[in-house]
């Protein structure tokens, strides 16, 4: 008789009584197959191990590159968005909107990220199957996301308030009123709205056989920044066109959201599928907001050197971000799928076999886990998430293509091309921040699970805030490098 133990990142290892059995050379990484008595020899077939390897590839490309592609659209329609509604008197006289804008997008967008994250994880165990089952998930799921919108809308606008503070020369408390009421209104409809939308997808992605990681997240990403954006400078032009008339609406909306959160936060805790999200969930979302509004103090300073940078910072950012939020997610996945939290699950990493023939599922505590090794392991290693970095990494190049002759051809109307030195230092900057944040994502996400966090809940909002503050640096740094060397971002004149 035989039996099969399966093992993290999907290998199969056949214990046949009297027969072989599969080993990993861990210090070489090689694989050999050994006899009863001990011998080894070769083992495996190339062919048919390219041909799988061939068909991943397709089918990561075929499912990740056209959700990628719609998210970059609805990242370029806010780029081109904020290029425009920067230039609003409620931008030009409350400047701490600008400062706002990435840290609200960034954090609204982890928040509907980490929703597809968690619906992904459940509709791949089968928990959105049942019909039961499937409303409480939704409900918790709803409530959890509209609770986190609130606060994180008022944070967010105390944390531009104040960073602005400390490199202006004083603070306006109109503007912490404008601000305040203005994100959390602007969050908590996009919450809902998106919530809606993100539930379907997955449950649409389950119903056409498509892995919901692939695409839940980059619907997620495109969805949340153009929505956010729009309904931000609608409310924001709103409540400041009437401010000078009377400010009871900003303090009605204030005050109506702060009842509101507390109920939300209630019905989601009393929900057994999210009440870990409101237990875990805030450290994450706190800290990635810190993130996000240093970026967005990068781009306020930024953007009054480079006008031209505008379109092209929420698409920068949120593009890296999406791509290493799809690796997060399914490194998420696989390691629910394969052990409980704290267990030292590491996706993709090559098993040890023990004197018995067991596969364990702990690693050594002190193990390392460093920068270094992570990104060695990332760009060398032959394992299975190593390869689907790899190739998420090199979507980011035709996408950043796409985007950049997207964006200039509308900005000039078509009548301009992007200029070839500038597109050459965009896609550096591009590929320097996705690579980064891979890396990043790969640390973030085991880490967390060894110290039994659920990255569902906070893998995510670390990774796409990292990826708002590098994004942002490394597309300044490729305009002034571009101005050093005399070039512009169009062949013409901007």
């Amino acid at each position: 008789g035989s039996s099969v133990c399966v093992i993290p990142g999907g290998m199969d290892f056949p214990q046949v009584n009297g027969g072989y059995r599969k080993l990993v050379d861990v210090d070489g990484g090689t694989e050999a197959k050994q006899s009863p008595s001990g011998r080894s020899s070769s083992y495996g077939q190339p062919s048919k191990q390219s041909t799988g390897r061939i068909r991943e590839v397709a089918s990561v490309v075929q499912e990740v590159f056209p959700p990628f592609l719609l998210a970059g659209l609805g990242m370029v329609a806010a780029g081109l968005l904020l290029r425009k509604v920067h230039r609003w008197p409620v931008f030009q006289e409350a400047d701490e909107m600008l400062i706002l804008v990435p840290a609200l997008l960034g954090l609204k967008g982890n928040l509907e990220m980490t929703l597809a994250a968690r619906l992904s994880t459940h509709a791949n165990l089968g928990h959105m199957d049942a019909g039961g089952q499937l409303f409480d998930i939704v409900v918790g799921n709803v409530a959890v996301v509209l609770c986190q919108a609130i606060v994180v809308g008022f944070l967010a606008s105390l944390v531009a308030v104040a960073l602005d503070t400390l490199t202006a020369d004083g603070w306006h408390a109109m503007h912490l009123l404008l601000l305040s009421s203005s994100a959390v209104t602007a969050a908590s409809t996009a919450s809902v709205l998106l919530a809606a939308v993100m539930i379907l997808i997955v449950l649409m992605a389950r119903r056409f056989g498509i892995n919901p990681d692939n695409v839940a997240s980059p619907i997620a990403g495109m969805l949340g920044d153009f929505c956010t954006l729009g309904l931000l400078a609608m409310f924001a032009d709103l409540y400041w066109s009437t401010q000078l008339e009377c400010l009871w609406p900003q303090w009605m909306a204030n005050a109506f959201f702060c009842v509101l959160a507390p109920c939300c936060a209630r019905v989601a805790f009393r929900n057994k599928h999210t009440a870990s999200v409101l237990r875990e969930g805030w450290t994450p979302v706190i800290l990635s907001m810190l993130l996000s509004s240093f970026g967005g103090l990068i781009l306020k300073h930024a953007v009054r050197h480079f006008v031209e940078l505008a379109p092209f910072a929420p698409v920068t950012n949120g593009a890296g971000g999406n791509l290493a939020a799809v690796q997060s997610s399914r490194l998420s996945t696989d390691l629910h799928s394969h052990g409980e939290l704290g267990t030292g699950v590491i996706p993709g990493k090559p098993p040890r076999l023990t004197s018995k023939g067991h596969v364990p599922l702990h690693v050594e505590d002190d193990e390392p886990l460093t920068p270094t090794g992570t990104f060695s392991a990332l760009f060398k290693s032959d394992n299975h998430h190593a390869c689907t970095a790899r190739i998420l990494i090199s979507l980011a190049v035709p996408g950043a293509l796409c985007f950049v002759f997207l964006i200039v051809g509308v900005r000039s109307k078509g009548s301009e091309c992007p200029d070839p030195l500038f597109t050459v230092l965009y896609i550096c900057a591009v590929l320097v921040q996705v690579s980064l944040l891979f890396v990043a994502a790969h640390g973030i996400v085991n880490a967390l699970w060894r110290r039994s966090i659920n990255p569902d809940n906070a893998a995510i909002p670390y990774v796409t805030s990292l990826g708002d503050v590098v994004g942002t640096t490394c597309l300044t740094a490729a305009f002034f490098v571009l101005r050093s060397l005399g070039g512009n971002s169009m062949d013409g004149p901007a």
